[in-house]
């Protein structure tokens, strides 16, 4: 089994550190330890949520200092995404083939069956209306999840041609929903916004010229969406990206706002816009303008929320700090840096495996070390448990053992879909080649 990671928006800007002291004051970020491993979080009226493994489901009301677990399974599925319609009723949802609801806050969650056995991503506008993203459709549902209608999405069709990726599902309303599509696995990829004002019946292609899209949400009854806008294009050099934030209430018509500096957003969520680890902005805006403001420390991930003063991620580790509100966006400082995209689902058209799936595998791609500059390779033997958990890493091969012995720490913390056989969920072995960029250190 091989893995593949790409990511064109991961800038090499970590040789900014090199020429820097390596003394640096204690971290203002502090280790979240749960029943049981975060993968996804969200905010929802000021309380935190984290959906992760052994179908854990968790809640924070004081800024993530404490966690309640509202729902835990040992060796359940593994919960991929969490959030909320409004204030009482929420989903959540991954492995398993169930999506789990709420209709008390979070409070209790009931499991309602999905036509798929994985489920990356769920969007409901009430208890009634909402979208699953599986891994070879998007279905639609009017009544709850009682039953579910397949998206017909043809990949053959010259509008949707070589967009095989699904980015978002957003459920406005009973009529309006929306599909965004990707040429790659990444926002950073060319895309294609579909739309339906009539519950899923019919969907049509509608194109935003000039932008490229971080983030499709739904706010008060709108459709918000954050990105980049290309501008200038005709004068001598061609044109230049700057950050875009809109809104629209049937997904054609949009209302652009105006624009808060030159850098383009790095990574949004349904809260907001993060411009660099540092800085971010809330979405919808408030008036005056508001702009967090927390340490930068290369911790946050394309997975994070922001309540009651804290900002939590969720990454190798779970960590929470400090955030700080501003009138003024916040100077871009020498450490900071663009975050990570998300790890995508696999492409609709992608062919079935027959191997372990990977839900979470992430490392370290470019790495300083004190010995070792150059391309490096690592062999590891992974001995993941029924739950999907990495529960002994072997290193059966490294260019560099220092570089081996990170890429296996990380790979501890990774996350696969259970291996099933003959219906049962059994514990898997297999084995991984993983490349790294190593930088020596000055």
């Amino acid at each position: 089994m091989h893995l593949h990671f790409s990511r064109l928006r991961w800038l090499c800007l970590i040789l900014l550190l090199l020429s820097k002291d390596s003394t640096t004051a204690a971290s203002e970020w502090r280790t979240i330890d749960l029943t049981a491993r975060p993968i996804n979080i969200t905010e929802n009226n000021g309380t935190l949520w984290v959906c992760g493994a052994d179908e854990l489901i968790a809640a924070s009301v004081d800024g993530g200092k404490s966690w309640t677990a509202k729902h835990n399974v040992r060796n359940g599925a593994v919960l991929l995404t969490v959030g909320f319609a409004n204030e009482r009723f929420g989903y959540a949802a991954g492995t398993g083939g169930s999506v789990l609801l709420t209709k008390d806050g979070g409070d209790t969650w009931i499991a309602i069956q999905a036509p798929a056995q994985v489920v990356y991503e769920v969007s409901f506008s009430d208890e009634k209306h909402g979208l699953i993203h599986t891994a070879r459709t998007i279905y639609t549902t009017a009544d709850g999840g009682d039953t579910w209608s397949p998206v017909k999405i043809d990949l053959g069709n010259g509008d949707l041609k070589e967009f095989p990726f699904v980015l978002e599902s957003v459920a406005l309303d009973a009529a309006h929903m929306a599909i965004i599509l990707s040429r790659g696995g990444s926002h950073v990829y060319e895309y294609r916004l579909l739309l339906t004002k009539n519950g899923g019946e019919t969907w049509k292609v509608v194109d935003i010229p000039s932008t490229g899209l971080a983030k499709l949400t739904a706010h008060d009854g709108e459709y918000w969406f954050a990105g980049h806008e290309v501008i200038e294009k005709d004068k001598p050099g061609g044109g230049y990206g700057v950050p875009l934030i809109m809104h629209s209430a049937d997904g054609e018509s949009w209302t652009h706002l105006p624009r808060w500096g030159k850098n383009e957003f790095s990574e949004c969520n349904t809260q907001g816009c993060l411009y660099w680890d540092g800085a971010g902005v809330q979405i919808p805006p408030t008036s005056p303008t508001s702009f967090w403001m927390f340490t930068t420390e290369k911790m946050v991930t394309a997975r994070w929320a922001v309540a009651k003063g804290s900002i939590c991620s969720v990454g190798v580790s779970f960590k929470c700090a400090t955030v700080t509100t501003t009138q003024t966006i916040p100077p871009y400082a020498d450490n900071s840096s663009p975050i990570e995209p998300p790890i995508a689902a696999p492409a609709l058209d992608a062919k079935t495996s027959s191997g372990l799936q990977c839900i979470y595998c992430d490392f370290e791609r470019i790495m300083v070390t004190q010995d070792f500059h150059g391309p490096a390779e690592v062999q590891l033997k992974l001995h993941i448990g029924p739950n999907g958990l990495v529960d002994q890493v072997e290193i059966l091969h490294a260019t560099n053992s220092g570089i081996g012995t990170r890429v296996a720490s990380s790979a501890r913390n990774w996350i696969f879909v259970p291996y099933m056989k003959d219906g049962t969920v059994h514990p898997a072995i297999t084995e991984v080649k993983l490349n790294v960029q190593a930088i020596k250190s000055k």
